[in-house]
């Protein structure tokens, strides 16, 4: 009866720590990990709108200046054109100029 005794009592006190164990581990997740958590969200949450309300303004100048510049590239493209017709234009003038004074040589021999 020695053995059937004790084993009863080891029994009994190991069910006595399990329940005691899985209680205190219940009341850590009630006092400390569940109140962590929450306040993890919500100091997620304030990051993500405080990150958003920062990024926002920075995309839209993004996009401004994307605009901008492909505005100034179209700019570019037209100066560039009328920067190829001025030069037409002059060298079309150096070259009437040149005939003009090969002429009055020609008429002034």
């Amino acid at each position: 009866m020695e053995w059937s005794g004790l084993a009863t009592q080891m029994t009994s006190v190991i069910t006595t720590f399990t329940i005691i164990g899985g209680a205190l581990i219940w009341v850590y997740k009630k006092l400390v990990s569940d109140p962590d958590k929450r306040m993890a969200e919500k100091i997620q949450r304030e990051n993500s709108e405080s990150l958003k309300m920062t990024v926002e303004p920075l995309t839209k100048s993004i996009e401004l200046l994307n605009h901008n510049l492909a505005e100034s590239e179209k700019d570019r493209i037209q100066l560039n054109k009328q920067m190829g017709k001025h030069n037409v234009i002059l060298n079309n003038h150096e070259t009437r100029i040149t005939v003009l004074e090969e002429w009055k040589k020609g008429v002034s021999e």
